[in-house]
């Protein structure tokens, strides 16, 4: 059985392996006003969260439930494959005490 990752945003949640990070599935949770306008299409796009980068980042622990915003990940748009990084802010927000 493949253990996974929950990622949450305001656009409903990721299940994510958590070894690959690989998006396994995407629940929108009702969220995306109009799916087929691309400004509103949500998470949709993604492909491939950055596990490895996050793991580096809170050496010793190990993901099960994570905000969108402390992750990076890959998209694909027009068929290329993007890297987005995680949200600096939303990083040093959460060493502070905030955003848990």
């Amino acid at each position: 059985m493949t253990k996974t990752v929950t990622i949450n945003g305001s656009w409903g949640s990721l299940t994510v392996d958590a070894t690959t990070g690989n998006v396994l599935s995407y629940d929108d949770g009702g969220t995306l006003p109009d799916p087929d306008c691309p400004p509103e299409r949500g998470y949709t796009d993604y492909v491939r969260v950055d596990l490895d980068e996050w793991r580096k980042t809170y050496t010793g622990q190990e993901p099960d439930c994570l905000d969108v915003l402390d992750v990076g990940f890959w998209y694909l748009h027009d068929g290329v494959e993007t890297y987005e990084g995680p949200e600096q802010d939303w990083r040093d927000e959460y060493e502070r005490g905030g955003n848990r």
